[in-house]
């Protein structure tokens, strides 16, 4: 030991190659470590980003069914009560759902005992899908009396429609399926009859399946008391519950995520089964209780990063070697004439850059490097010192304005369209800042049956003028819920502004409130350019505004807002001045001729192709000149 010890210590080239290795292995495992930490963690949020994305879209396709049968059952009930002095006119109702719906494979009107006492005591017309056909039957007998059914008992006793637990329906559909009653009520309050409509769970489970995360991942969906409704097992479903497996195995980890499904949570758990590592995705059906979810292999999900990380070490344990003996060879060799080099070191180095070195103590080669660039140290660490603090100051600042610009845009809705469920109105929007960030803004709601948005540009450009757009951003939403009008939201924007606003920056905007079932729309301009009418008779025109004065200048100013009717078809083009006043390079601007001439042409489309034509013509205007202000448009078409 003291041998090898004595070798080290009077060996420079090895020192050097183990220092070396000690350093480069440490900052590569440490890196490769980190790095596979990282994605990891990234691998994990994107699964769960991935299941998320397919259970919510294969929810809402089950929601979407369930609730237009809801609809088609409630818009017949009140046929029941019209023609109850027709009793057999109820089986052309049963048929009726069935042909409106082709989900539905089943409908009934199950009335009170002996409410027509000439059909008997159970009455219940019933319509059925059979052999590519509609069939109907009298559902109540003897060996079904439907009265003690839950789709019939539970609707009565709540008082409200109500979707049933799946059920195999014995002497009906003779098939697995879920039902939605309709309880019916007579003119004292009384129910008489409940109208229902059923699905075959073989299509619930045709929907499950369709969600495939990873080649081995299975589904399974369970109902508001934990019961398996479709699983891979098919012994299992309607006859075991998710809970059964946890309580009989003590397994409060699955337990909890059990009670989380049932309460109508979505989420992820990771858990063991068979000494096999899994993940569940779930999220619930919001329509019936249940609950959606998908079971993925550990090894599915990061196969492709633990093949990675093999291939790695495999790599840097080969690298390792390599560098081993490429650092011993490498080393010796170059140190070998360090000492003839020192000599003209020494002649180069001689000036008054007197400076504190490190003491060594070792008598090998460093001893003489050390004595050579003595001189030399101070100039190099100084030079040193001011250029990292250069560098570290300039990356501190491009890395704030990065994160301000993604924290800006964050402000703005991103999502179009923006209300998929609506019919009467489609909207787009854009903004493109001039610099990192920028001062122009739009935002948009829907409360109730009215559209509120709003257009802005604060006055200069940069992190001023990004801070006021923020702020400006913030508050519409937060004073829109407190005024009606268009003319008071902008009062109050404009007050809260105009407080302590000692740089004396200001912002223009147009707010308008669009009244989704009349047309009829409240604006209010506050200094900001004047909005296009795009007509359905294809006539494009600025609409005419009150100029106002911009937000923040002066507090208590008398905002006078306007109103018109818009027809359906119609669009309204808002836009800021980084629009019309983009430049060339010969410094002429797009113009308000161009942006009529160009929107007369695109009148009849969607807002985003609108939107994206007139980007496409300013870019084409610009021919390559930088851009010198925010650009901001947004585009509302009124259905």
């Amino acid at each position: 030991m003291k041998r090898v010890k004595k070798i080290i210590e009077h060996s420079f080239p090895l020192r050097m190659s183990l220092y070396i290795l000690m350093v480069a292995g440490s900052v590569f495992i440490f890196a490769f470590w980190s790095y596979f930490r990282h994605a990891r963690q990234t691998v994990v949020v994107e699964a769960v980003e991935q299941a998320q994305v397919k259970l919510n879209n294969t929810i809402l396709q089950i929601d979407k069914v369930l609730n237009s049968v809801e609809i088609a059952v409630e818009n017949l009930s009140w046929l029941v009560t019209d023609k109850l002095d027709q009793p057999d006119y109820m089986y052309e109702l049963t048929q009726q759902v069935l042909r409106s719906n082709p989900h539905v494979v089943g409908s009934a009107i199950a009335f009170e005992p002996s409410y027509y006492p000439e059909k008997g005591v159970l009455f219940s017309p019933y319509s059925y899908r059979e052999q590519g056909g509609i069939q109907s039957k009298q559902l109540g007998t003897e060996d079904y009396e439907y009265h003690y059914m839950d789709w019939y008992q539970i609707p009565k006793l709540l008082g409200k429609p109500y979707w049933s637990e799946p059920y195999y329906d014995n002497g009906g559909a003779n098939m697995v399926m879920t039902t939605f009653s309709f309880p019916l009520y007579d003119a004292e309050g009384n129910m008489f009859a409940v109208f229902t409509a059923d699905i075959s769970l073989e299509w619930f489970a045709e929907k499950v399946n369709e969600v495939k995360l990873y080649p081995n991942s299975f589904n399974y969906m369970i109902g508001r008391g934990g019961t398996f409704l479709v699983s891979d097992r098919l012994e299992a479903i309607l006859n075991e519950s998710f809970f059964a497996r946890p309580l009989l195995e003590g397994d409060k980890g699955m337990l909890e995520t059990g009670h989380r499904m049932v309460n109508g949570e979505s989420g992820m758990a990771r858990f063991n089964r068979d000494d096999t590592e899994y993940y569940l995705f779930f999220a619930p059906v919001a329509t019936t209780g249940w609950c959606v979810c998908v079971a993925a292999f550990y090894s599915d999900i990061f196969a492709g990063i633990d093949g990675l990380w093999n291939w790695v070490i495999t790599v840097l344990i080969l690298g390792v070697l390599l560098l081993a003996g490429f650092c011993y060879f490498t080393v010796r060799r170059l140190t070998e004439p360090l000492v003839r080099f020192a000599g003209s070191a020494n002649e180069i180095a001689k000036g008054n850059f007197g400076a504190e070195l490190p003491a060594i103590k070792s008598k090998d080669e460093m001893r003489i490097l050390h004595d050579s660039f003595e001189t030399m140290q101070k100039s190099l660490v100084d030079y040193i010192d001011e250029l990292k603090k250069t560098t570290a100051s300039k990356e501190r600042i491009e890395s704030e304005l990065r994160i301000a610009r993604s924290i800006q845009m964050g402000m703005v809705p991103k999502i179009f369209p923006p209300f998929p469920e609506r019919e009467d109105v489609d909207l787009y929007a854009k903004l493109i800042p001039a610099k990192e960030v920028g001062g122009d803004l739009y935002d948009f709601f829907i409360e109730g049956d009215k559209l509120y948005f709003i257009v802005g540009d604060v006055s200069g450009k940069g992190v001023p003028a990004s801070l006021v757009m923020a702020v400006t951003c913030r508050l519409f939403r937060t004073v829109a819920a407190h005024f009606h009008t268009p003319a008071e939201i902008v009062a109050a924007l404009n007050d809260t502004l105009a407080e302590n606003n000692d740089s004396n920056m200001f912002c223009t905007a147009f707010l308008g409130v669009l009244d989704l079932k009349t047309g009829n729309m409240q604006y209010c301009n506050a200094g900001h350019n004047a909005p296009v009418m795009l007509a359905s008779s294809g006539e494009v025109k600025f609409m005419e505004v009150k100029p106002n004065l911009p937000l923040g200048l002066f507090g208590d100013f008398p905002y006078e807002g306007q109103e018109c009717d818009i027809t359906k078809g119609a669009s309204l083009f808002l836009y800021t001045d980084g629009v019309t006043e983009a430049e060339n390079m010969v410094k002429a601007l797009y113009s308000d001729e161009r942006l009529l001439d160009l929107l007369a042409k695109q009148w009849n489309n969607l807002p985003q192709t609108i939107v994206d034509a007139v980007l496409d013509d300013v870019n084409k205007h610009a021919d390559g000149a930088e851009q010198s202000d925010d650009i901001t448009i947004m585009c509302v078409h009124y259905r």
